[in-house]
């Protein structure tokens, strides 16, 4: 049986909570709760203790910044996503355009509402983040046609909704191996397998190819490390969408947009979080 580490955090408020776990979604990170606390919120998370020697220092200089670790404890597995399944999933709804759901949750009888099926697996990649809202925003502002990538694509979430709402084809990527097993799975679910290439790796995984939107819900250091190899591989008129960071890092990362010779297009708000949308 899989041994596991599980970090308590407390954190000052939700907004507090959200940009902690958005940063630790990018190691691997299987699971996370919340409960609200007398000072605020007390988020958990759980790793396998063999990938957190890896990650440790960075992930406890995230913690120290936005909250205060309160515990690292080494456990058992107790199967944290039937845990989380059962006790906190969720269905989302966007906009009344977009249901992102579990395959027990039932579907939507509007026949034009995208219905986006996940595994609930880990709450931050399936739709109740703000970050993942937003980039669905951003998919339906913009006209889906063509190829699409998906950079950090967590559950598939957004590789789906683009597929539902026209284009031809997706890659997504994933450094995480059960991010990768999570969306196959998903994609199954949604029946567009034959649509989509899941691929454990980076942006560097898919060099040579070329899409018509690239989407990237990662955070601002990843975004600003690998936006050039985003803009090689968008098609001239294409969209690239961003998400994963808050409202201050907007105009360092427009401004290394612009001097690779994007357009600005829009900007999405949401308490503090923001998505850009930008046009090569």
């Amino acid at each position: 049986m899989a041994q596991y580490i599980k970090l308590s955090v407390g954190c000052g408020s939700e907004d507090e909570a959200d940009i902690v776990t958005a940063f630790l979604a990018d190691y691997p990170f299987e699971s996370f709760d919340t409960e609200p606390t007398t000072g605020g919120v007390l988020l958990d998370a759980y790793i396998q203790a063999s990938c957190w020697a890896e990650c440790r220092n960075e992930a406890l200089a995230v913690i120290a910044e936005y909250g205060t670790l309160h515990g690292e404890e080494l456990i058992e597995d107790e199967n944290w996503n039937e845990r989380w399944e059962q006790e906190s999933f969720e269905r989302v709804v966007v906009d009344d355009a977009i249901v992102i759901r579990a395959p027990y949750h039932d579907a939507p009888t509007n026949p034009d509402t995208l219905d986006i099926i996940v595994t609930p697996r880990m709450a931050f990649g399936s739709g109740h983040h703000q970050t993942t809202r937003m980039m669905c925003r951003s998919i339906l502002a913009e006209a889906c046609r063509g190829t699409v990538l998906d950079v950090g694509c967590g559950t598939g979430v957004l590789s789906f909704v683009a597929l539902k709402a026209g284009a031809e084809h997706a890659d997504a990527v994933d450094i995480d191996r059960w991010s990768v097993e999570s969306a196959v799975e998903a994609a199954e679910l949604n029946g567009v397998t034959s649509k989509i290439d899941i691929i454990e790796g980076t942006v560097e995984s898919v060099r040579g190819r070329h899409y018509d939107m690239v989407m990237a819900n990662i955070n601002r250091n990843i975004i600003l490390a690998d936006i050039a190899h985003y803009v090689a591989l968008l098609n001239d008129g294409g969209s690239l969408l961003l998400s994963g960071f808050l409202e201050e890092d907007v105009p360092l990362i427009v401004a290394r947009a612009e001097e690779l010779g994007l357009r600005y297009r829009a900007t999405l708000h949401d308490e503090g979080w923001v998505a850009l949308i930008l046009i090569k």
